[in-house]
């Protein structure tokens, strides 16, 4: 499957805007997609509360070191509501506390 970055991140976005906020495409088992207000953006899962981490852009990095995952997603796409996602980003926990 050929895909470039304008691609994806229309098919996230189109895919996710209608589904209620929270909800997940599940990319690999640690990684997922959700949809920030416009944006599609990305996650990682971890085992320690509060289960999120590293939330990132999608871009041409992504698409390449997640090409694999990403094509089987498209042929087999799966979801998930994680209202514990909405609590993290209400807390504003996904925000940067680097200076």
């Amino acid at each position: 499957m050929t895909m470039d970055l304008a691609h994806l991140k229309h098919e996230f976005t189109a895919t996710l805007k209608d589904r209620p906020r929270g909800t997940t495409a599940n990319i690999t088992e640690h990684t997922v997609i959700f949809l920030d207000g416009k944006e599609a953006v990305g996650v990682h899962l971890i085992a320690d509360p509060p289960g999120f981490e590293g939330r990132f852009e999608l871009d041409d990095y992504f698409l390449g070191d997640a090409h694999e995952h990403l094509t089987h997603w498209f042929e087999n796409p799966e979801f998930s509501s994680r209202p514990d996602l909405v609590a993290w980003l209400d807390a504003g926990m996904d925000k940067s506390t680097e200076l």
